[in-house]
């Protein structure tokens, strides 16, 4: 479930240079447009020499206003600090490692990037030496695309692709007088248009103090108004190595661990009670969360200020966002100061867990921590990081960490190798659609459904595979699922797919971010035989409480017997549905033994209907 894969990007600002020669607007050939481009700017010489930028100006995005300061030294290193008021991060590079302080004061060390973030970093580490001018490169490939009007303006489109990854950059230079008037990047699902305006001469260089970047996924703007631009200052080398963290923000009620708290494992989410201002409620533990969240809903209850609306990323598409700070709360054996959380509607979602869920506690509170959850017998405690030492026999795994959330190795069935999203959040195991749809997984046989995440409902597919292996284990016959239909395959997510709780559950996991790793030992369950649905019926809660037929899959026991979407359940074998339990108690019905059998009346357009459901297995 990851509900923030970025929650602010910042776009570094391109120096470009003016010029008053005129272009024909006849030009072809890509390289003899690039170098009218970097002679208008004053040639690549000059270009090259510069080593250092300093600049400072004002950031707006999502109804928030603040400042930006940004450092940088070719052609790796960098520093960048956001202020949006409520919401404030650092971050930077040293040429060794990366670094974040989030909004709440605690600082992650990127020690050990993934495959792709590597890549990436030595394609923009060779962007930065202009490598991608030179004809002769053997890792820039560079084609002309035509001459499209951005704004009223005819502007020649340059192409910039690479043979390290698949990123790829293209410039739109006018063909006037050879300015950047735009440029679009694809960084696997991270993709943008930026804009530039306003250029002003600073020591010979024209720099576009105004910037204005769109990402296409959710369409969310942001926009940068340079008041101070500095070619080629001296800066301190210490600069860009990481500053310390401003303390602790949490304390333990005794000693230096809070274990085996007590936690609710269902419906494959893990739910823990916390308690805000006297009142408490269960809250999600979510890996896949970059920010914690709080519902909108509890929000209000609590009478908190939410600012901003910004458009996060979320399973099934976007999902509206505001920022607050969350007053002291505490769960069983930890007390944590306010924090700054994310605010999101979660009533849809809701419905679909049944169960009323105040918030998500992810990065920003989980690596406060080494979190040990015992999956097979409910239970979850947290460490220490200082002073925490592991001495059990389990598996260590390398994480990486982007983004804030964690990245690992795992394989399913002997052929997909490579990355794939941790997220304890996640209640499935899936594949990214695009990845599915490439592989042609899509092509085997499964059962169709409708998926849940923060940000809608999305089409999905389950099919049963042969195995996972990851952390030294191997899980035969799992089920993994994938966004099923109208998969967009422009743009390539860097792994895999999402290892979630249906794999998990067989383990104790211990997270451990401090580390960068993840220690897997073999759950009390490890092996078991889980129950899956044999009905291809879906339920959720309905507007008034109501159990409703949401999806209906084909070919499957609900499908023959009749049910249809917005069905409502009134009676099952003659018990009325308000005393069966709740939505969780009759999925549980359904996951029954093949040949079980339920006499089921609905409500349908308020004439009662009779159903006969005889369960079956489905793979």
């Amino acid at each position: 479930m990851t509900y923030f894969t970025k929650v602010f990007t910042v776009a570094l600002m391109a120096i470009l240079i003016a010029s008053t020669a005129i272009g024909q607007g006849n030009l072809t050939d890509p390289y003899d447009i690039l170098n009218r481009h970097f002679e208008a700017n004053g040639g690549l010489d000059r270009l090259k020499a510069e080593r250092t930028q300093y600049m400072e100006g004002s950031l707006s995005v999502a109804g928030l206003q603040g400042t930006l300061k940004v450092w940088i030294q070719k052609p790796d290193r960098s520093r960048i600090e956001a202020d949006l008021g409520i919401f404030k991060m650092t971050q930077g590079d040293n040429g060794e490692y990366q670094w974040v302080l989030d909004s709440n004061g605690k600082l992650q060390l990127i020690t050990n990037p993934d495959e792709a973030t590597v890549k990436r970093k030595e394609v923009n580490r060779r962007k930065a030496e202009y490598e991608y001018a030179d004809s002769h490169s053997d890792v820039f490939n560079i084609s002309f695309g035509g001459i499209e009007t951005i704004e009223g303006k005819d502007c020649y489109v340059i192409k910039v692709k690479n043979n390290i990854n698949s990123d790829t950059f293209t410039s739109y230079i006018n063909v006037e007088n050879f300015f950047l008037e735009k440029s679009v990047s694809i960084e696997a699902e991270n993709s943008n248009d930026t804009f530039y305006r306003d250029y002003q001469d600073v020591d010979g260089l024209m720099v576009a103090f105004c910037t204005k970047q769109i990402a296409h996924q959710t369409g969310q703007e942001e926009e940068v108004l340079i008041t101070e631009y500095i070619s080629n200052p001296e800066i301190d080398p210490a600069l860009f190595d990481a500053p310390q963290e401003t303390g602790k923000d949490y304390g333990f009620v005794e000693g230096s661990s809070a274990e085996n708290i007590p936690i609710r494992f269902t419906g494959n989410h893990l739910y823990i009670p916390v308690t805000v201002a006297c009142r408490e409620r269960f809250w999600i533990l979510d890996t896949g969360a970059a920010l914690s969240v709080i519902s909108e809903e509890f929000a209000g209850e609590l009478g908190l200020e939410m600012q901003g609306s910004i458009k996060g990323m979320g399973a099934g598409g976007t999902v509206d966002v505001s920022l607050t700070t969350l007053p002291p709360f505490s769960l069983k054996g930890i007390q944590f100061a306010e924090q700054n959380v994310a605010v999101i509607d979660m009533k849809d979602l809701n419905r679909m867990l049944d169960v009323e869920v105040a918030g998500i506690l992810g990065y920003d509170f989980l690596s406060r921590f080494v979190t040990r959850i015992d999956y097979a017998n409910e239970l979850v405690s947290f460490y220490d990081t200082e002073t925490f030492e592991y001495t059990g026999s389990g598996h260590e795994v390398d994480v990486h960490i982007k983004n804030n959330v964690f990245m690992v190795e795992g394989t399913l069935d002997d052929e997909h190798s490579g990355t794939w999203l941790f997220d304890l959040g996640a209640s499935t195991t899936s594949l990214h659609g695009a990845y599915a749809l490439r592989s042609r997984i899509t092509e085997r046989k499964g059962v169709e459904g409708l998926g849940r995440g923060a940000g809608n409902t999305f089409r999905s597919k389950k099919v049963k595979c042969k195995k996972i292996e990851f952390a030294g284990f191997t899980v035969e016959n799992p089920m993994v699922s994938f966004s099923y239909g109208g998969t967009d395959t422009i743009f390539t997510a860097d792994e895999i797919g999402t290892l979630g709780n249906t794999l998990f559950r067989n383990f104790t996991i211990y997270c451990d971010y401090a580390n960068e790793r993840v220690i897997v030992e073999k759950g009390d369950d490890f092996g078991r035989e889980f129950p899956e649905d044999r009905s291809g019926l879906q339920l959720f809660r309905g507007g008034d409480g109501e159990l409703e037929v949401l999806f209906v899959a084909r070919g499957t026991p609900a499908a023959k017997a009749g049910f249809q979407e917005g069905d409502v359940v009134r009676v099952i074998n003659g018990i009325d549905a308000r005393y069966l339990g709740g939505l969780i108690s009759v999925r549980g019905m359904l996951k029954e033994a093949p040949g079980t059998k339920y006499t089921i009346i609905v409500d349908r357009d308020g004439r009662e209907k009779k159903m006969k459901l005889k369960l079956a297995d489905l793979f």
